[in-house]
C-alpha cells in the first residue's frame, strides 16, 4: 500500500489497531471495482458506526448501506467493544464519557437523552431502553417506553409493560439465527414492587412485540443492582447491594428466562465482604460470571470466577487480586463503583474514585485515568457504537 495515501489509523488505549486507506475505499464504493455485494458488505461492516457515516458522502453505494438491515446487524456483530459509558446521577443522564477515540453520537441524540423527561433503564448492543414523558414529570401510567440507537439517531416505541415501575433496569438478551445476526432479542425488565423480597419480572419479546410473562419474584431479602445485569446465555444475573441494614449476606440473583426458574447463589466466604465495600459482577469471556470485589479496608481489588467442579456444584474461585498501590493509586481510594470492560482481547477493570473513571487491564497492568464526570459516586451504563437498528417501525429523531 502506498504510504502517501491518505488514511485513517486506529489505536487504543496507545495500542495500534488498524489503518483504512481512504482512497481503497472510495474503490471499493465504485462501479469499477467489481465485487460482489455481499462482500463489500462483509468488508465495510468492520467499520465503526462514527467512521461508516463519514464515508456517506463518497458515493450512493455507501449511503444505501446505511438503510440495509442486513448491513446494519453485520456490523453490529463485528463490532462489540465497549465504546464508553453512560455517566448517570439518580436516574437521570447526566454527560457521555467516551473510552474510544473513533466511537460518537450526534449532538441530537445527546441532547434527546438529556432531557428531564427521559430516564435511562439500560443500554445493550447499540440500543439504549428508556422511559419518556412529553410533558416532562413521570407518572407511571402515562409514561412511554422507547427503545434509541443514538448513533442513527432513530428510535421505536415499544408496548408498555403490564406492570409499570419506573425505577427498574432492563437486560436484554439477543436471539442470533443461522447466519449469526441478533435481529430480534428479548427484554427482562424487572422493578421492585415496594414489598421487601418481591420484584416485579416482565419479559418482552421483540419478535412477538409483546409482553409474554409478567409475574413476582422473591429475589430474596436484599435489594438488587438493577442498573448493571450480566446476561449469560439464557440467564439474567443481578447481584445484591450492599449499603443497607439487612443481617442477610449478599448474593447474586439468577433468572432463567426458559425454565422461568431462579437461584440464589452466595458468594464466597474467604472473600469477607462489608457492607462499606463495593462489589459488582460481569461477563467473563463469554463464559461464566465474575465477582468483583474491592476491601474498603484492604483497598484491594479481587475478581472471582463461578467454575463448576467435577461434581457439578458451581464454585468462586479467586481469578486475580490487586491493591490499588499496586496499580499506582499512592492515596486511600474511596471507590463506588466496578465493572469489567472488553476491549479487543484486552480486560479493563473499569471503577470509579469520586468523580473519577479509572481503568486498569488485566492483562498488562496499564492504569489510566478515563476522565472526570463532574459527580461523586456516578453510574455507569456501557454503551456500544453500533448501527444495530432499533425496529420495524423505527423513526428518525429530527422527524420527533
Amino acid at each position: 500500500m502506498d504510504s502517501s495515501s491518505p488514511s485513517i489509523s486506529y489505536r487504543y488505549n496507545g495500542r495500534y489497531i488498524c489503518s483504512i486507506n481512504l482512497v481503497v475505499m472510495k474503490k471499493l464504493a465504485s462501479r469499477s471495482c467489481l465485487l460482489p455485494d455481499d462482500v463489500l458488505i462483509e468488508i465495510l461492516s468492520y467499520l465503526p458506526a462514527k467512521t461508516f457515516f463519514k464515508f456517506l458522502s463518497v458515493c450512493k453505494t455507501f449511503r444505501q448501506l446505511s438503510s440495509n438491515s442486513h448491513f446494519l446487524l453485520s456490523q453490529s456483530y463485528h463490532s462489540k467493544a465497549i465504546s464508553g459509558f453512560f455517566v448517570q446521577r439518580y436516574y437521570t443522564f447526566r454527560s457521555l464519557l467516551l473510552i474510544d477515540p473513533y466511537a460518537g453520537m450526534p449532538r441530537s441524540s445527546l441532547d434527546c437523552l438529556r432531557k428531564r423527561n427521559t430516564r435511562i433503564l439500560g443500554s445493550a448492543g447499540g440500543l439504549v431502553f428508556v422511559w419518556h414523558r412529553n410533558d416532562g414529570s413521570f407518572d407511571a401510567t402515562t409514561s412511554n417506553l422507547f427503545v434509541y440507537n443514538p448513533a442513527r439517531r432513530t428510535r421505536c416505541h415499544l408496548p408498555s409493560p403490564p406492570s409499570k415501575c419506573l425505577r427498574g433496569g432492563i437486560a436484554v438478551r439477543f436471539m442470533t439465527d443461522i447466519n449469526r445476526l441478533t435481529k430480534d432479542y428479548k427484554l427482562v425488565y424487572l422493578s421492585p414492587t415496594g414489598q421487601s423480597s418481591l420484584y416485579h419480572c416482565q419479559v418482552y419479546d421483540s419478535a412477538a412485540r409483546a409482553w409474554t410473562m409478567n409475574k413476582q419474584l422473591n429475589c430474596g431479602w436484599r435489594a438488587l443492582d438493577l442498573q448493571h445485569p450480566v446476561v449469560n446465555g439464557e440467564t439474567v444475573f443481578w447481584v445484591s447491594t450492599l449499603r443497607t441494614q439487612v443481617v442477610i449476606d449478599p448474593y447474586v440473583f439468577a433468572f432463567n428466562m426458559r425454565t422461568e426458574c431462579t437461584e440464589i447463589i452466595e458468594l464466597p466466604r474467604e472473600a469477607t465482604i462489608r457492607d462499606a465495600d463495593t462489589i459488582g459482577i460481569a461477563d467473563w469471556e463469554r463464559s461464566t460470571i465474575c465477582l468483583i470485589h474491592y476491601g474498603s479496608l484492604s483497598q484491594v481489588f479481587a475478581l472471582w470466577l463461578l467454575r463448576e467442579t467435577r461434581n457439578g456444584v458451581p464454585r468462586w474461585m479467586k481469578a486475580h487480586e490487586i491493591s490499588s498501590g499496586q496499580m499506582g493509586l499512592r492515596k486511600p481510594c474511596y471507590v463506588s463503583s466496578v465493572m469489567l470492560s472488553e476491549v479487543e482481547t484486552i480486560t479493563l477493570l473499569v471503577f470509579t474514585v469520586y468523580d473519577e473513571v479509572y481503568s486498569y487491564s488485566i492483562k498488562d497492568g496499564d492504569l489510566k485515568k478515563l476522565g472526570s464526570v463532574g459527580i461523586d459516586d456516578p453510574t455507569l451504563i456501557p454503551y456500544v457504537n453500533l448501527l444495530r437498528p432499533c425496529g420495524e417501525q423505527e423513526e428518525l429523531l429530527e422527524a420527533i
